[in-house]
Parts: structure tokens; sequence; C-alpha cells
């Protein structure tokens, strides 16, 4: 039985759960937390959530070795406790050694998440983000509220908000694309001159309250960059499976002495069946007439 695609698809049922329910997945990203750890949020939120992110790395191992074990014993038959070392041996090694570090290497270099969440996550919350940036930021002529505002220091933020609004060539939702968790504050503290004042003033409701429409954003923003790294995960384990699953099919099988003995015994009873079929047939005399 051909357990490679059960591994893969227990896989990707381990990272949807990990991914898509906080409660006992990863840990959930808040403006709260956010706000109180501006500057060391990546630190703080990896800490936070490494025990989750363990957790989720041991099952994912224990599923793999599971399958695997499985296949190899039914494979090889014979006792389990024989096989099921050189089960342990072709799992846990390029696991640990190649998922964990890829999992240590996205920690350490979080922008490498972009590779997917550029592409992939952008595709999945493009049209969400459009539609709240295009009711939260102003539309009109950026150079007039400019030369309205009386405060130097604000025509400086108004005009690098411009700036950055200029860039996205009509499509707000392009600005998603430049916010991760760790940025999220700063980017919106950054737009805030560029939004609309009822909703800067928190006089709007709904659907687009401040808060509500703040962290229905940065949802988006964490459900992108959870995107781009979980295609990482799946992408890797696809490697992994492969892998793995060609060493399982092409290594000997590990016998004891009774297989041995029982295999021996089985080519025996083989070699004497053929004899015997040929003296029978050598035994046969035709008669030409």
């Amino acid at each position: 039985m051909d357990t490679s695609y059960l591994t893969l698809i227990s896989f990707i049922v381990l990272t949807i759960v990990y991914f898509a329910f906080p409660t006992v997945g990863k840990l959930k990203v808040t403006s709260q937390m956010l706000e109180e750890h501006k500057d060391e949020f990546q630190i703080f939120y990896t800490l936070q959530n490494m025990p989750r992110l363990m957790v989720y790395f041991l099952f994912v191992i224990f599923f793999q070795f599971f399958f695997n074990s499985i296949y190899i014993i039914n494979k090889c038959g014979g006792s389990a406790s024989k096989n099921i070392g050189v089960a342990a041996l072709l799992t846990f090694i390029p696991w640990i050694l190649i998922f964990g570090i890829m999992i240590a290497v996205l920690i350490m270099f979080p922008g490498l998440k972009s590779a997917f969440s550029d592409v992939v996550g952008y595709f999945v919350v493009a049209n969400g983000a459009n539609n709240i940036l295009n009711v939260i930021l102003e539309n009109g002529d950026l150079s007039d509220k400019i030369d309205e505002t009386s405060s130097d220091g604000e025509k400086k933020e108004l005009k690098v908000a411009a700036q950055a609004i200029m860039k996205l060539v009509g499509n707000k939702g392009i600005l998603i694309n430049q916010m991760v968790p760790g940025n999220f504050e700063s980017i919106w503290t950054l737009l805030e001159p560029l939004m609309v004042p009822d909703f800067v003033n928190k006089q709007m409701t709904g659907d687009f309250d401040y808060d509500t429409a703040k962290n229905k954003l940065l949802d988006l923003v964490v459900l992108r960059d959870n995107i781009g790294e979980s295609m990482w995960y799946i992408y890797t384990a696809i490697l992994l499976t492969s892998i793995v699953s060609y060493n399982l099919a092409t290594r000997g099988c590990v016998k004891d002495v009774q297989q041995m003995k029982a295999a021996h015994d089985d080519y025996l009873q083989q070699q004497e069946e053929t004899n015997k079929q040929n003296e029978l047939n050598n035994s046969v005399v035709y008669k030409v007439t």
C-alpha cells in the first residue's frame, strides 16, 4: 500500500488546522499586541508562538512516521520492531533537518514569505483590502489637502503619504503587499493624514468603524502573510514526501531469522515442485505412428 498520498494529505490537514484555527494553532495577531510591542513585535510574537509551532512540528513528524511505518511493515512483513527503526531513520533525519531548517530560516528572514504572499496571498486578499482602503482613504485631490494644512510637520507627513499613494496607480489594494504584521502599525500611522476625516475622528459606524476597519485590514495582512508561510511549508513537504517515499520503496527490508528461514523453505518447496514437474515432463513418451 502506497502511503505517500496519506502522508501529504495528513500534512496539509495539520497545516490548515495550524493556520486557520488560532485557538489550537498559530497565535492570532491583534491590534493590542502590535501597539504594546511595536518596536519588538517580531521577537515577542516568535517567543509567544514557539510552543504552538513546536506542537505542530511534532504532530507533523509523528504522522509522517506513523504512515511510513505502516508502509514498510506491509512491504516487508515480519516483526514491526525490526522495520520500525528503518522508518524512523528515513523519517526523522530529513524532516528534522530540512523542514526544521526551513522553519528556522523563515523565522530569521520573514521577508522570504513574500515569494508566495505577494502572489498567492495578494490574489486572495486584494479585493477585500481594496474595498477597505477605498472607503477610508481620501479620493480627492491630495495636493489641495496638503496646501490646506498649516503645520509644516503635517505637510511633510502628507507629502510622504501622498507619494506612497501615487505609487499605487489607482489600485489601493496593492498597498497591502507592503504590509506585514510587523510594520502594520507604522504604515497605518503613515496613512492616517490621508484618511477620511470622519473615519479618523471615529464618527463613521458599521463595517467601517475605525477599530472595525483597522482590525479587518490587519486580519487581511495576517492572512496574506500566513498564506506565504504555509506555501513554503507545503512545497517543502512535497519535496520531503517524494524523497522519503523513494527511499522507502528502494531500500531493502530488514528480515529476522524466522523470515529468512521461511523464505528459504518457500524457495526449496518451489524448487521441489519445479523438479517434479520436469521429471513428469521427461517421463512422457511420445509415439510416432
